[in-house]
This record gives C-alpha cells, sequence and structure tokens, in this order.
C-alpha cells in the first residue's frame, strides 16, 4: 500500500475514533439486560475466523439471551459459523475498506441502528475493528488496551489479563468486562459439523484406506504452509519413514491443499475444499500432522486429535490446545521425536 494513502487511512481512523462518544467508562456492565451483541473481528485469514468459535461457546454460556451480530473478513466467515444457533447475522469488511466505499457507507449506516447493547473489539491492534466497535453506540463497548489504545471504549481490558493465545485473549476479555474469572479453562475451537458431513467424510475416508482400527490408525497429513512456516519435502519424507518405522500398520494419507497439487504424491490424497467438507474429512481421521496453517486451525475446529508443526510463529499465541491436540516445535526435533510425540495423540483403545 502508498505510505501517503496508509497515513491518510490512519488519519482518518483516528479521527473517527477520537470523536466517539466515551460515556460510561468501566461503569458496571448488566449481564442480563445484554440482548444484542456485535463481535468486530475482521481478519481475512481462515485461522481467524475459526479462533472466534471460543468466544461464541462463551457467550452462549453467559449471555444465553443474546443474539450475536459477528463482523468478520472473508464472505467464507458465515458458512464456518453456521453451525451457532447464537450467531444472526454476519457482514464481511473488505480487506481495503477505503477501496469498497460504498459497501463502507452502507456498514457505516447500519451500524448504530441495529440496537447493539454490547460491541466487541476482538482483534489485537485492528483499526477496522474498533471502528466498529465505535461505531455501533452500543451502551457498553469492550476491548484490549489502556491509555490511548482505549480510544473508542467503555471497557478497556489491560491486555496482561487477557493473556497471549489469539483464540483465548477475546473470551477473557469478554470475562474480565463482565466479572467473571478470566482464568478459568477456556473452550477448544469448534466447528460444529452435522451429523451428514461426518458421514459423507467418513465415507471417502474410509474408502481410501478402510474402516477404523485402532492398530492400524488412520493418519492424515497436511504440508502446506505459508513463507518461513513451510517444511520441505525432505522433512516431510523424514516423517513419514518415522512413523512407519515407529507403526507399522499405520495407514497415512495426504490432505491435498485446495490449489489441488499433492505435495506428498508418494501418499494418496484426499482434496480439502469446500471448508466444512475438508473440516469433516479432519475429524476422520484418527490422527491429523499439520504444518502452522489455516488447515490447522481448521483441524483443530473439527474435534481430531492433532500435532500442529511450529517452526516460525508463536505457538503460545496460535498454537491448538484441545483434547489430544497439541503444538510441537521442531527446530530442535528429529523426525523420530515428531513421529514419537503425534503418535502419543492417538486414542487409546
Amino acid at each position: 500500500m502508498n505510505p501517503d494513502w496508509q497515513a491518510a487511512r490512519r488519519a482518518v481512523a483516528r479521527r473517527l475514533l477520537r470523536t466517539s462518544a466515551q460515556a460510561d467508562i468501566n461503569a458496571p456492565i448488566d449481564a442480563a439486560s445484554i440482548t444484542r451483541v456485535l463481535v468486530a473481528r475482521p481478519n481475512h485469514r481462515l485461522g481467524n475466523v475459526l479462533l472466534l468459535t471460543p468466544l461464541l461457546q462463551e457467550f452462549e454460556r453467559l449471555l444465553p439471551q443474546a443474539r450475536v451480530d459477528v463482523l468478520a473478513g472473508p464472505p467464507f466467515a458465515a458458512c464456518l459459523l453456521d453451525g451457532y444457533a447464537a450467531v444472526a447475522r454476519v457482514d464481511t469488511l473488505s480487506a481495503r475498506p477505503l477501496h469498497q466505499p460504498r459497501a463502507l457507507w452502507a456498514l457505516w449506516r447500519a451500524l448504530p441502528r441495529r440496537g447493539y447493547v454490547l460491541a466487541l473489539d476482538a482483534a489485537e491492534h485492528s483499526q477496522s475493528a474498533r471502528w466498529a466497535a465505535t461505531r455501533s453506540a452500543a451502551r457498553w463497548r469492550v476491548g484490549m488496551g489502556g491509555g490511548d489504545a482505549a480510544a473508542g471504549l467503555t471497557h478497556a481490558v489491560p491486555y496482561a489479563r487477557c493473556g497471549m493465545h489469539q483464540a483465548q485473549m477475546p473470551v477473557r476479555m469478554l470475562r474480565a468486562a463482565l466479572g467473571v474469572d478470566p482464568d478459568a479453562p477456556v473452550p477448544p475451537l469448534a466447528l460444529r459439523l452435522r451429523a451428514t458431513e461426518r458421514a459423507v467424510a467418513e465415507a471417502r475416508v474410509s474408502t481410501l484406506l478402510g474402516l477404523r482400527d485402532a492398530v492400524a490408525p488412520r493418519i492424515g497429513l497436511f504440508a502446506e504452509a505459508t513463507g518461513t512456516k513451510r517444511y520441505d519435502s525432505a522433512f516431510w519424507q523424514a516423517l513419514i519413514a518415522a512413523l512407519r518405522a515407529q507403526m507399522a500398520q499405520v495407514r497415512l494419507a495426504e490432505i491435498v491443499p485446495a490449489h489441488g497439487q499433492p505435495l506428498l504424491p508418494n501418499l494418496p490424497g484426499l482434496h480439502t475444499a469446500p471448508l466444512r467438507a475438508a473440516a469433516a474429512v479432519c475429524a476422520s481421521f484418527d490422527l491429523l500432522i499439520a504444518a502452522d496453517s489455516g488447515l490447522m486451525h481448521l483441524a483443530a475446529a473439527s474435534g481430531v486429535p492433532l500435532a500442529g508443526l511450529f517452526q516460525a510463529t508463536d505457538p503460545s499465541r496460535y498454537g491448538p490446545y484441545g483434547a489430544r491436540q497439541r503444538a510441537l516445535v521442531t527446530q530442535s526435533l528429529a523426525s523420530a521425536d515428531i513421529a514419537r510425540a503425534a503418535l502419543q495423540l492417538l486414542p487409546r483403545a
């Protein structure tokens, strides 16, 4: 983006936030009165949509009477959140909203008219999310930060109370604002798959690898990742050999990336599109091993036992944490060590 254009965008955002109402700073929130909520996290990565699912589960627990609107980034967000009955609508915002002025103007006009009682800026350092929460005109507007970073909020929760993990952070923020213990266990990612979706995926995996068998588990591998998160072919071939050496009867398959080109051509493969079908395929394995990627988060949300492989990003911020889900930092691990740690995640017969 042109530096002058970027500076102008930031100046506009600062002006909008500075002129917003900031009454009732830190006034107690009456949870029982919250009937409509806005959650703003307009990030366009697949993982960032799925990282909202623990927060949606927390709304069901703490505010069961509330209808929740989500402002996300990508158009596929609505299908991923389809299983959450509390979600009334999902709006999307372009990665460059000022390049789509009509859509931005329509959202600008709509937000304060919807009757939000609570708005959450559920992103970290996002001007678009803060703008949406502020523009919502909600009675209570909650976000993370302090000092200048509290612009537009009625309740600014210090980062220290929110933790580091990007899925857990908004949950802890909500709890702190409502006066609930922020340190209680946080729900894992959850994509609520239908029984029919699971049945179709199970049939696909069974056709490829055979029925479930505790003696010969079905393990999926996903090798696609971006930039420095990506592992080369030699890494994956060494890991495949280590898995077979430690469990001779293991049945391996590649989860083929959305672009359709196998990265592990010596393994049978299953394509990953569309997203809900890909999640159901992941759930049909006994174990999934994936590089840090959007599909890793999709697998985590499916509930499958999962080993996420990290060499570039911080697993304390993005790693899987559900039951039998673990982040493995691989720089100092041999292939045999990775295979051993992953196989320990297999369900016991």
